[in-house]
């Protein structure tokens, strides 16, 4: 298993090399503008500019430059003076907030109820869920946001008047240690959940199944109450562009997940170990639920993981629909301005975000099924 992860690491790697050599030659060949001429209006002011920004300098000097500098953990420093890994980490603990819980939210919807139509062969059932995830799944993001906002405002604002607070512009998440608590603590406590309610159900143990997100999510509560930081945390986890910007990702990812879902478990009851189990009398929820789901549940999250960089992108746009202030901001203003180094250094985090779920997903369909990472070893 150690011999089979560190090949996958290995891989990742080389293909992280390759994806921010593609993203810096791109960027810097396919880009009109730069950033010396927003600042210089006359020849010789511009070629100043590029002189001191470096600009002047063969491409592969940069990128060889860039790509040691990337090896050492620093993502550069932007053409303002800022050092771009300050800049990104900034606005990402907001995007990375909405990315897990809607992430999260997402698959578990879609898995459950892909597992529940597919089961039950309701003809009318199937119709409409099949609608209903192919127009969520190709909505168009602007028009979502649109929705959401034209409909769910006045719900969020009432929401968050039974908390005490009032209401509030669509506007950027305030920065600060208390957005970093909340971002940290809600993956943890989701991603704690769902570890915990797979060990659950590997075990037999269904009560502690269906109570294990709730329990992830009380000590996420008591970790607040315990940092005394609960009423801001709550203004934060209700703020009006945040909410719309989750239920958006929600609304996306659900669709592809349960249709996913649904086809992998329409597949696995025509096997033969299905038909056996139905002959020694096992209830119907316990051959779905104990036998089919778990052989039918890997594609569902493969597909989740390599659809990353798609969901990503849907986000960047509904953040700034939503005025949310995160990392779409800072890249939009980035390529308005023609600041490079943001540019790349936002496209390398995405590539590393992206390859690290790769290789979890690696990892985690070689725990489940031996037999891909007997494969991989003889490979």
């Amino acid at each position: 298993m150690v011999r089979f992860v560190l090949r996958r690491v290995l891989w990742a790697l080389v293909t992280l090399v390759l994806v921010i050599t593609i993203a810096f030659f791109a960027v810097n060949l396919l880009l009109p503008y730069d950033y010396a001429v927003n600042l210089g209006q006359r020849p010789r002011a511009i070629e100043a500019i590029r002189e001191q920004l470096g600009l002047d300098r063969p491409l592969v000097v940069q990128w060889l430059e860039y790509l040691w500098g990337f090896v050492r953990g620093d993502l550069g420093e932007s053409y303002d003076g800022n050092r771009v890994s300050t800049l990104v980490w900034s606005t990402i603990p907001t995007t990375v907030t909405i990315f897990a819980v809607g992430g999260i939210v997402a698959y578990l919807l879609g898995e459950w109820v892909g597992r529940v139509v597919a089961w039950n062969r309701n003809r009318y059932f199937t119709a409409a869920s099949s609608t209903g995830s192919v127009l969520l799944f190709t909505a168009f993001p602007p028009w979502l946001v649109f929705v959401l906002v034209y409909f769910g405002t006045e719900r969020v604002f009432q929401v968050r008047s039974w908390f005490g607070l009032g209401p509030k512009p669509y506007s950027p998440v305030p920065g600060g240690p208390a957005l970093q608590v909340v971002a940290i603590g809600l993956v943890i406590a989701f991603v704690g959940g769902i570890v915990l309610r797979s060990w659950a159900k590997r075990h037999a143990r269904r009560a502690l199944g269906w109570v294990a997100l709730p329990v992830g999510m009380a000590a996420f509560v008591a970790s607040l109450l315990a940092l005394g930081v609960w009423a801001e945390a709550i203004d934060l986890m209700l703020w009006p562009s945040a909410v719309m910007a989750t239920i958006g990702l929600v609304l996306i990812a659900f669709g592809e997940s349960m249709l996913v879902m649904r086809a992998g478990v329409s597949s696995e009851m025509t096997e033969d170990y299905v038909f056996t189990a139905r002959a020694k009398a096992l209830p119907e929820r316990l051959i779905r639920d104990r036998h089919v789901a778990p052989n039918a549940v890997l594609p569902a999250i493969s597909r989740l993981i390599t659809s990353v960089p798609y969901l990503l992108s849907g986000l960047i746009i509904i953040e700034r629909e939503l005025k949310l202030g995160g990392v779409a901001s800072l890249f939009f203003s980035a390529i308005e301005s023609g600041n490079v180094p943001i540019i790349i250094g936002i496209l390398a985090i995405v590539g590393i975000i992206g390859l690290v779920l790769r290789v979890v997903l690696d990892s985690i369909q070689a725990v489940i099924d031996p037999r891909i990472r007997i494969e991989g070893q003889m490979a």
